[in-house]
């Protein structure tokens, strides 16, 4: 039998001798109510037993993935809640649908997010927990405008340069795929640098391009939710509005050579991804896990008759005070 306790086991020992020992001592202190005091500490027993998870062992399991790494660099800055994605939806909402079908496609892999706007931040270092990339991604807000200082779509490049090469350092020869993922609007002063330092660490990729040559006005972003929407207003008078920069977004493609997809809500992503997918070889199944038979639930049964037994003596308790009342 082995066990596997969701906290450390340090912690559970120290909780469970505490909570034990409480029990004994009211065992010893109160003689009249020794039956009472065992229930009690069997249940302690029962319960510490449980949260270590006993288990049987029952060999190896094979853990399938793609022995890839693959970088999604995502664009947060205000422009990216312009409203021309499919029937007027912001242009995350296409980022947060490709991120979902790039978690599916790559599926047991090692996954990372970066996002830029003002700043660049790692939201994730990369990650097997598809799941937690997606939640992640569905969570994200465009920069709030008061402390946007103009962005740069090049913001992230330093970043996503030293997690590629920490992430070579770590998983030699696997094969790193890059998602860029953005408008290719520029609102900083300074010219976007060039991504060709990275071009040599990428193996395959797209950069991904959201928003249309009409453009679309942007809601604000800010910390309450108002009650009806604001945009961001254009200095010369009525709502601002972005449009897509094809032009900065090909640049990229071609500094990191990867290939340049503009994206719509018609369009899925998903056939794109699975040429890809195959070029990275067969699903790796030479790791292994151990696999085991928890048992902790088999010890549900008894603690359930333990706090019924409880229960009904509580209840017992409870008619004799309110018949002395009465009385």
């Amino acid at each position: 039998m082995t066990f596997l306790p969701d906290i450390p086991i340090a912690v559970l020992g120290i909780v469970g001798l505490a909570l034990v020992g409480l029990c004994v001592w009211r065992l010893v202190a109160e003689r009249g109510r020794r039956i009472h005091w065992i229930r009690r500490t069997l249940m302690a027993l029962v319960v510490i037993a449980m949260v270590a998870r006993p288990g049987v062992p029952g060999g190896e399991v094979p853990t399938g993935s793609i022995n890839v790494n693959v970088f999604l660099v995502i664009d947060t800055s205000q422009s990216i809640a312009a409203e021309d994605w499919g029937q007027g939806e912001a242009r995350i909402q296409g980022i947060r649908d490709d991120v979902r079908d790039v978690a599916y496609a790559f599926a047991g892999s090692n996954i990372s997010v970066i996002t830029f706007d003002s700043q660049p931040q790692l939201r994730v270092p990369l990650t097997d927990d598809g799941s937690a990339v997606i939640e992640l991604v569905n969570a994200l807000k465009p920069e709030i405008g008061f402390f946007s200082q103009g962005s740069s779509i090049s913001a992230a490049r330093d970043m996503l340069q030293q997690e590629i090469e920490r992430a070579d350092a770590a998983h030699p020869g696997a094969p790193t795929l890059v998602f860029y993922m953005g408008d290719g609007e520029q609102t900083a002063e300074a010219p976007p640098q060039s991504f060709d330092t990275v071009a040599p660490l990428v193996d395959t990729g797209f950069v991904l391009g959201y928003g249309t040559e009409q453009g679309g006005r942007m809601q604000e972003s800010s910390f309450e939710q108002p009650t009806e929407p604001v945009y961001v207003q254009d200095p010369a008078g009525g709502d601002a509005i972005s449009r897509i920069d094809e032009a900065a977004l090909g640049e990229i493609a071609t500094q990191m050579g990867v290939s340049y997809l503009h994206r719509s809500a018609d369009v899925d992503l998903a056939p794109s991804l699975d040429a890809m997918t195959s070029q990275q070889g067969e699903v790796d199944l030479s790791q292994t896990e151990e696999a085991r038979l928890d048992l902790y639930w088999v010890l549900a049964v008894p603690l359930f008759l333990l706090l019924m037994w409880e229960l009904w003596v509580f209840a017992g308790a409870l008619r004799l005070r309110s018949g002395a009342r009465r009385r």
